[in-house]
This record gives C-alpha cells, sequence and structure tokens, in this order.
C-alpha cells in the first residue's frame, strides 16, 4: 500500500472480491507473484460466478507453474503485451453487460490505463478496483508540451517530447493517468536537483 501527503496521490488498498457483480476480470501486469496469488485467493470465494484472468506473457513466464489460475473455472486470457492486454479490454467492454467488475493489479501507469479505459466505455468507477503492486515506475505528463513519458524511475527525468528536464512532482491525475513533470531548472538554467532513483 502506497500513502502520501498531497491528497492528488492515490491511495490503494488490497483488492477483495466484490460479491454484488455478476461477471469479474482480473486484469495484471507488472504485478509480483504474491499479490497474483493473494488476489486470485480473494476472488476464489466468488464461487461458480464467471471470472476471467488477463495477464501478459512476460508475468506468466516468471510465475510458478499452479499459480496461472488458481481458481479452477477461471478462464485464463494471454497477451502478448501490455499494450495488446488494454486494446483487447476497450474491445471487450463495448460487449459487457451491466454487473461486470474489473480489478486491475500492476504498476501504477497499468492500473491507471485500465482505470481511463473503463470510464471511457461507461463502466461505473465502484465497478472497477485497482491495486498497485511490482515497480513503482511513473508516467510522467509535461505540463510544457503535453508529451507522456513512461517508465521513469528517477525523481528528474528528460522530457520526450521537448527535451527539457523534468522534476517529477508527487501530484497525481485521475484523468491523465500519470505524475505531473515541471521543468526542474526553470528558475535557474542548468542547476538540477541531485538525481535519485526514487521509483524503482
Amino acid at each position: 500500500m502506497m500513502t502520501s501527503p498531497i491528497t492528488s496521490r492515490p491511495v490503494y488498498a488490497a483488492l477483495e472480491a466484490d460479491p454484488q457483480g455478476t461477471q469479474h476480470w482480473l486484469l495484471s501486469s507488472g504485478a509480483t507473484e504474491a499479490d497474483r496469488a493473494r488476489v486470485l485467493k480473494a476472488l476464489s470465494t466468488l464461487g461458480a460466478a464467471p471470472l476471467e484472468v488477463w495477464s501478459v506473457d512476460e508475468d506468466l513466464a516468471h510465475a510458478g507453474a499452479g499459480s496461472v489460475c488458481a481458481v479452477p473455472h477461471a478462464v485464463a486470457r494471454r497477451f502478448d503485451g501490455e499494450r495488446e492486454l488494454l486494446g483487447a479490454l476497450g474491445e471487450a467492454l463495448r460487449c459487457a453487460r451491466v454487473g461486470i467488475r474489473i480489478y486491475a493489479l500492476g504498476t501504477e501507469p497499468f492500473i491507471g490505463s485500465v482505470r481511463q479505459i473503463a470510464e471511457q466505455a461507461g463502466v461505473a468507477p465502484e465497478a472497477v478496483r485497482v491495486e498497485h503492486s511490482g515497480s513503482l515506475q511513473r508516467r510522467v505528463y509535461c505540463i510544457h508540451c503535453r508529451a507522456m513519458n513512461e517508465g521513469v524511475t528517477t525523481n528528474v527525468t528528460p522530457c520526450g517530447g521537448c527535451g527539457r528536464k523534468l522534476l517529477v512532482r508527487d501530484h497525481f491525475s485521475r484523468r491523465l493517468a500519470a505524475f505531473m513533470g515541471v521543468q526542474a531548472d526553470a528558475e535557474v538554467p542548468g542547476e538540477l536537483p541531485v538525481i535519485e532513483h526514487a521509483y524503482l
């Protein structure tokens, strides 16, 4: 669980099964195997309710043989990568029925993207539950050129759009599913804070 005094900083609770749902999808990318196993165990309490487990192949390559789908009746869906999984989610939600529950487990960029896609498809916010697991890497939005910078692990990072050195703020935008990046040396050109690997 991650906490911060900044009110816009997300706080994540452990994923729990929602018995009010009629269809359940667990989506994971970059999550730890321990967290995946814990969430699958929680979802196993739903009994025979339809459950799909969406995973990327890279995660499954590191998982134990019995951990891919610990719930016997669950349908496992595998994807070559995160982009493919998210694309399939957008398509699948076009046909989703009322009562669907989405559980997203993984890095902040991933769970933020799941939330965005579900919102665009008209899924109620309370039907989407997310939990951070795995790397602390961030998606950073440059407030100067509006470029998105993926996989940021340092407190200062060059913007892929405009080249400015961005200071990664702890301010998170749910609409953009990204942290804000502002020019680090705006006041004194060339004067930068010590660069730290803060988000590994």
